[in-house]
């Protein structure tokens, strides 16, 4: 158990916060210790962007930011933790499907935007 004085090792990896960003810059993702999606930046130049490219973009964004944050949780975890069982074994599926259909969600969302946007952008006849 941690010392009084010092944060909890559970407080430090809840707190621990990486980003990526991906299309030149246009696009960037902020996430948690457990590869939570907790920002999302979108230039709007990112709007000149197909939704296909935009969808890419976010993508790559957040797995970059996800793999560094998976990274540096990984160091903080006490040695003692670090066994793998098959109940922590299964929590780690469970964290890691639940980024992926955030993100799915997150993407069909981006997608539905770009595709006003595209729509608005159109010249009326």
């Amino acid at each position: 158990m941690a010392a009084p004085d010092q944060p909890d090792f559970l407080d430090q990896f809840a707190a621990l916060r990486e980003t990526a960003v991906a299309a030149n810059g246009l696009v960037e993702v902020e996430v948690d210790g457990t590869s939570d999606l907790v920002g999302l930046e979108i230039d709007p130049r990112a709007m000149r962007l197909s939704s296909r490219e935009l969808g890419a973009a976010i993508r790559d964004a957040f797995g970059r930011a996800r793999e560094a944050a998976q990274e540096r949780a990984t160091q903080a975890v006490p040695e003692a933790l670090r066994q793998e069982t098959p109940e922590l074994t299964a929590l780690l599926q469970d964290v890691k499907s639940d980024a992926h259909a955030r993100m799915d969600e997150i993407l069909v969302v981006a997608n539905e935007l770009t595709a006003r946007l595209d729509r608005l952008m159109q010249p009326r006849s």
